[in-house]
């Protein structure tokens, strides 16, 4: 006999393989299996037992934190390109979902940190840049920001700035028919959130009036502290429904999302869903899983009324040197085998380009392979869109079934 509060969690876990039909009596059942999830420790002898301890991020309980409070990709107990659960959908026979009739889909996201560039700050940190390329005897990098400091008094005559790119990337994306969602900040209270909380705090309503009406979907981007303080959190999304924002779709600033802890204040704060459960030091699936999913809550051993897209892939992980230290052409292959993959197996997944990379004196290629990316989606039978239509069509194939 399965007790009633395993079979509820073995449920979830088939319900979101989309094996709704399938028994939870057709699968052995090894108590101490359970045992070993309730203790912390991944089992071997049950694959509902074991897919349920990844999917519920339980391994993140007690697991390590980087300096931001984050789970590190080195904990992960699984390969984060092969996720365990899209392969106990295989050896089930089921097939992926096909949103929107595609192979895969691939939802397109922006996180806006810096709209401005040349304010005090940046010119600052530009010169500083500059001086510690000559003295690390790095020509390449002094050539670039003195490259970049260079058009600074050509921006400041056209009133332009190289992070203010959003036209561009918006018609970049309608040329292949896709819409993207932005997650923009609505509040500056740690110098994480990043530089000029004033400039921001202007340009805000200018940035999301040109936004709604170039067609995309604007998101909540919770600030470093909203991560910590739901009071916050809520404060941030009313700012940005003050400015005409219908918001729906949340990700955390510095991917500080901890499953346990501050995914349930976005149900609280009337949030549909969340693209924040990705890495910021590895490209691949932190859930186990390469499809949306509603994340469960162990505290009130359910799954929570929320959507996660998961975030498979973002430029910054491959970029900076803290991280992977990729140039644009050196990461192609890791995009390749990605959206290989999801044609192979299929796939709905969020990627994340930040808005800075799309001046072409500065991008470095960057924004070039974000062209190529989304090339790349289109010739594999996939199908770009934003964030919250990949969650409305997820909400409906995952259904509700009484959890929420």
């Amino acid at each position: 006999m399965i007790p009633p509060e395993i079979e509820r969690r073995a449920r979830w876990v088939l319900d979101s393989l989309g094996a709704r039909n399938t028994p939870v009596e057709d699968f052995s059942f090894r108590h101490e299996a359970w045992q070993e999830v309730a203790a912390g420790r991944r089992p071997r002898s049950d694959e509902l037992a074991a897919a349920f301890y990844d999917l519920a991020r339980v391994d993140e309980v007690n697991g390590p934190r980087d300096r931001h409070g984050r789970f590190p990709a080195s904990a992960a107990s699984f390969d984060l390109l092969d996720p365990p659960l899209e392969r106990l959908r295989v050896r089930l026979g089921l097939e992926p979902p096909r949103w929107r009739g595609a192979r895969f889909a691939v939802a397109l996201t922006h996180d806006v940190d810096v709209p401005w560039r040349w304010t005090r700050v940046g010119l600052r940190g530009a010169a500083a840049r500059l001086q510690a390329g000559l003295l690390a005897r790095s020509p390449a990098r002094a050539y670039r920001e003195m490259r970049s400091l260079v058009a600074v008094p050509l921006h400041k005559v056209r009133r332009t700035d190289p992070n203010w790119r959003f036209d561009e990337i918006l018609a970049r994306e309608r040329t292949v028919g896709a819409r993207s969602t932005f997650f923009v900040m609505a509040g500056h209270r740690h110098r994480a959130d990043g530089p000029s909380p004033a400039i921001y705090e202007r340009l805000r309503p200018r940035l999301v009036d040109l936004l709604l009406a170039g067609g995309a979907e604007v998101g909540l981007h919770g600030s470093y502290t909203a991560a910590e303080d739901a009071a916050v959190l809520a404060a941030e999304k009313a700012e940005l429904e003050r400015l005409g924002a219908v918001v729906t779709g949340h990700r955390y600033h510095y991917l500080r999302v901890d499953p346990h802890t501050n995914l349930a204040p976005l149900v609280e704060a009337g949030i549909h869903y969340d693209s924040t459960l990705g890495f910021a030091d590895a490209v691949g699936f932190r859930g186990g899983i390469a499809q949306p999913f509603r994340p469960w809550s162990l505290a009130a051993d359910r799954p929570l009324d929320l959507i996660e897209v998961p975030l498979a892939l973002m430029d910054v992980t491959l970029a900076e040197e803290r991280y992977l230290g990729l140039s644009a052409d050196e990461s192609r292959p890791h995009i390749e085998s990605l959206l290989d993959a999801a044609a192979d197996r299929g796939g709905g997944f969020a990627v994340l380009w930040h808005t800075e990379r799309f001046d072409r004196g500065t991008a470095r290629g960057w924004d070039r392979l974000y062209d190529d990316l989304l090339s790349g989606v289109r010739d594999r039978g996939g199908i770009c869109l934003s964030a919250g239509e990949l969650a409305d069509e997820a909400a409906a194939w995952l259904g509700a079934d009484g959890w929420a």
